[in-house]
């Protein structure tokens, strides 16, 4: 289907007034996102983000969404899985780290989350992105760990690891200078715990 335009230029506004929200947020923080403020950053009138967003709900919603698209797309950590496991464990980590959960985005995403938390509406996209989320990096951590990833509580594992990287990464700017690469080494060390043979 070819698209008019006009459709194209409804598209690229959008682009723009979600990039412009994207920069609010990273350089203003989450509470300082506002209808007026996008459209300054955006060099458009606040009529123009009305236009396209029927609320600052629904702008976050979108904008929240772009931010998990972004994470997605950030993952191209992910160790071959021929690798030795302590090759596979300590790329894993480390790129998962300095690419994803020491990212300041990480960071902004998780403060859009947790201001969403009255926001039923914002919750359940939040929610739903997620689990697609999930189940793709639960796909990859099975063909890169296979080791780890057998048994009635593999997924548990999975989130484990994930979890530790979130929680490093929400803690980050208050932990102490050394406390980050002693963490990321016993997240490797863990992962190399299942190690049942070399590959």
């Amino acid at each position: 289907m070819t698209r008019t335009l006009h459709q194209l230029r409804s598209e690229q506004t959008r682009e723009r007034l979600l990039d412009a929200a994207l920069v609010v947020m990273q350089t203003k923080g989450h509470g300082q996102v506002s209808v007026h403020e996008v459209a300054r950053v955006a060099g458009m009138t606040a009529g123009a983000v009305q236009h396209h967003f029927d609320s600052k709900a629904a702008l976050m919603l979108e904008t929240i969404t772009r931010l998990i698209a972004q994470l997605e797309d950030s993952a191209d950590f992910w160790p071959p899985a021929h690798w030795v496991l302590k090759r596979r464990a300590d790329h894993f980590v480390q790129q998962a780290w300095a690419r994803l959960y020491g990212q300041p985005r990480f960071s902004v995403a998780w403060s859009a989350y947790l201001a969403a938390r009255e926001d039923a509406q914002m919750v359940a996209h939040i929610v739903e992105r997620r689990s697609h989320l999930n189940a793709r990096m639960q796909i990859r951590m099975t063909e890169c760990f296979p080791e780890m990833c057998h048994g009635p509580r593999a997924a548990a594992r999975v989130q484990f690891v994930l979890s530790a990287l979130r929680g490093m990464g929400l803690l980050a700017p208050f932990a102490p200078d050394a406390a980050i690469p002693s963490q990321l080494r016993v997240l490797s060390d863990y992962l190399q715990s299942f190690n049942s043979q070399e590959r």
